[in-house]
This record gives C-alpha cells, structure tokens and sequence, in this order.
C-alpha cells in the first residue's frame, strides 16, 4: 500500500456535500418541463450540461478538501450561486 498524505474531509462537510447534490435528483422533472421544440437553444444546453457541472463541482471539493480548504468552500459557494442562477434562468 501506498503511504500518501491524504486525509478524508470531516464528516459535517460530506454532509454538506450530500445536502448539495440533493437537488439534482429533481433534474429529470426540469428535463421533462422544457419545450421539445427548443432543442438547439441555449437554454436545452444549459440544462443538459449543469448537472455534469454540480457533480463535478461536488467531487472536486471532496477532493480538494485535505490540501485547500478555502478552495473547496468557494467551489460549494459558487454551486449554491449556480443553482439559484439556473432557477432564475430556467422560471423567469
């Protein structure tokens, strides 16, 4: 086995990890709300493509967790920002 210097995140920012990806379980009912019709709009392809961001988003601040702490709270902070941005882009 390999001795590397890594160290799991505590468990209340696992926690937080979960609570941010919850709404992604939701995605397939803003898929199903969307006009077939505007298939090549910006706005299909900002749905098709932000829920590869939020996973990616919460598997980099998992990781990044034991060498930059700072860097994993700003990448939860801009999701949280994210999803609100969608919401606003998607209902208004």
């Amino acid at each position: 086995m390999s001795t590397d210097n890594y160290n799991r995140p505590p468990l209340w920012f696992i926690i937080v990890i979960i609570v941010m990806m919850l709404p992604l379980f939701s995605w397939p009912f803003v898929m199903t709300s969307l006009d077939p019709a505007d298939e090549y709009s910006t706005k299909w392809l900002m749905t098709v493509i932000f829920p590869i961001y939020a996973i990616l988003s919460g598997y980099y601040a998992y990781k990044c967790y034991a060498q930059r702490k700072e860097l994993s709270i700003i990448l939860l902070c801009v999701l949280l920002l994210s999803y609100a941005a969608i919401g606003f882009y998607l209902y208004c």
